[in-house]
């Protein structure tokens, strides 16, 4: 029976990446939620002296934006570090990956590349640690919205950033504002099917680490080690 190697523990990496997406949740809702109240602002609201309830909505919008790109940059950390050490273990359980783990991280930062790309690595440590026996749903449809939200939470929040800076009266940033909606539900979307998608790759490396175990331990005793001189030491 062929000896399975067993991969590098990935556990805390995927704990780290998927509470940081469940931030990214909880944030996003409170951003939508600014949102959709600052939408109830007459168009005639003084954004440049604000009062009252409107003051409380724009200190909320603010808040919430500042918390939410320390947010953002730990959980692109947390899950680079995360699909690094997973697309590194399809060597540890013998298969042989198109690309280097390396690879695996520059790909998301290489433009029209990183379009498809990473995609492509991801349904590698999908299909090769056996992923898609633990969905509960059929594979390619869990990695293709996963990726299809991905890509609309990037262009959506390209839009919405645009939107909002050319905005400058009330009327623009009431204009500008669906788009900041759209975005924020996208970006909620994103980080559900990332944790979703973190958990069932997580299930399937823990699988290939007990099968290790368990092989190890009814492996082949080690070879007795000889404490007898050598033929060397005899007359060396």
């Amino acid at each position: 029976m062929t000896a399975t190697i067993s991969p590098r523990d990935n556990a805390q990496r995927a704990y780290r990446s998927r509470l940081l997406f469940k931030l990214i949740i909880a944030f996003g809702a409170a951003s939508l939620a600014a949102n959709i109240l600052f939408m109830s602002l007459p168009a005639d609201y003084p954004v440049e002296e604000p009062y009252g309830f409107g003051q409380l909505v724009i200190l909320l919008q603010a808040g919430v934006t500042l918390l939410q790109i320390p947010v953002h940059i730990l959980a692109i950390v947390f899950f680079l570090q995360w699909f690094r050490r997973a697309y590194y273990n399809l060597w540890k359980i013998g298969r042989r990956p198109d690309h280097t783990d390396g690879w695996a991280v520059g790909s998301w930062f290489i433009p029209v590349l990183n379009l498809f790309r990473p995609y492509s690595i991801m349904k590698e440590i999908w299909y090769d640690t056996g992923a898609t026996t633990s969905a509960a749903t059929d594979s390619r449809t869990v990695l293709r919205w996963w990726w299809v939200a991905y890509l609309v939470h990037v262009f959506g929040n390209s839009m919405a950033n645009t939107a909002m800076k050319k905005a400058e009266t009330m009327p623009q940033l009431l204009g500008a504002m669906p788009f900041s909606v759209f975005s924020d539900v996208a970006d909620i979307a994103s980080a559900a099917l990332s944790i979703l998608v973190i958990g069932y790759v997580h299930q399937a490396e823990q699988h290939w680490q007990g099968r290790a175990q368990l092989q190890s331990l009814g492996g082949p005793a080690p070879e007795p080690i000889s404490l007898l001189p050598t033929e060397e030491e005899h007359y060396g």
